[in-house]
């Protein structure tokens, strides 16, 4: 017998299904959430003033930790 098993995600706020997940990061702390298209939207009204003021970065890279050699 063949199953099927479906993930439904849910919009984070209202628990509405078909949400998307979106990235976002404030300072050193990065998060996801789910949200539908409509609640997506007013998160990118709330944000568009300081989006539009703000600078474009790239993604900070983690400092590698240096290899040690093995003496003979």
């Amino acid at each position: 017998m063949a199953q099927q098993t479906r993930v439904i995600t849910t919009d984070d706020l209202d628990g509405s299904e078909g949400a998307r997940t979106y990235a976002f990061s404030w300072g050193d702390t990065s998060y996801e959430i789910d949200l539908t298209d409509a609640h997506r939207d007013e998160l990118l009204r709330a944000l568009e003033p300081y989006i539009s003021s703000g600078r474009r970065t790239s993604p900070r890279r983690t400092a590698r930790p240096a290899s040690s050699s093995a003496s003979a």
